[in-house]
C-alpha cells in the first residue's frame, strides 16, 4: 500500500514537472518577444521585464500559466526586499531546470548592463525558443495521433461488423 502511494506521488510530481517544463517552453517565446518590443520602445532590459512581470501579474489567477505566475510572483518578491528583477529570475530559471530558461536567463544575466544593445541577439534567442515550441507542438501532435489510432480502428472494426452483418445475415 505505501508503495503504491509513494510510486503515484512520485508519477504525479512527475506529470506535474512535465506539464510546468512545457508552460515554460510554451510561454517562454512570447516573453521574450514582449521584452524585445518593449526594449525597441526605448526601454531598457529591466525595465521592460517589470512592465512585462506587471502585466503578467494583472492576468487572472485562473487564466495565468505556471510560468506567467512565477515571473509575476518574481515581480512581487522584487518589490519587498528590493533585489535585482534579473537575478530573481536567474534564481527562477535555475530552480525551473528547463535548459531554454536557464539559456535565457544566463543571456540575460550576462547582458543586463547593456540596454538595447542585445535586441539583435536576444531576437536571435526568440527564434531559436520559437523552434523549441514548433517542436513540442509537433511532437505532442504525433502523441494525440498514436493515442487517436486504437479508437479509430475500433470504430473501423465496428463499421465493417454493421456493413457484412446483413450480408452474412442473408448467406443462410
Amino acid at each position: 500500500m505505501t508503495f503504491d502511494l509513494k510510486f503515484d506521488s512520485k508519477t504525479k510530481l512527475k506529470k506535474q514537472k512535465q506539464r510546468q517544463r512545457e508552460d515554460i517552453i510554451l510561454d517562454l517565446p512570447s516573453f521574450i518577444n514582449q521584452l524585445l518590443l518593449l526594449m525597441d520602445s526605448g526601454l531598457v532590459l529591466n525595465e521592460a521585464i517589470r512592465r512585462v512581470a506587471y502585466e503578467y501579474g494583472r492576468v487572472p489567477r485562473e487564466q495565468q500559466s505556471y510560468f506567467t505566475r512565477e515571473v509575476a510572483g518574481i515581480l512581487r518578491r522584487c518589490e519587498k526586499s528590493g533585489e535585482n528583477l534579473i537575478n530573481e529570475f536567474y534564481a527562477f530559471a535555475g530552480r525551473s531546470d528547463v535548459k531554454e530558461l536557464i539559456r535565457t536567463a544566463n543571456f540575460l544575466y550576462e547582458n543586463k548592463n547593456r540596454g538595447t544593445e542585445i535586441w539583435d541577439r536576444l531576437s536571435d534567442l526568440s527564434e531559436d525558443l520559437w523552434e523549441e515550441r514548433k517542436r513540442l507542438c509537433m511532437e505532442r501532435i504525433k502523441v494525440s495521433e498514436t493515442k487517436m489510432s486504437f479508437p479509430l480502428g475500433i470504430m473501423l472494426i465496428s463499421l465493417i461488423l454493421m456493413t457484412s452483418a446483413p450480408a452474412l445475415m442473408q448467406i443462410r
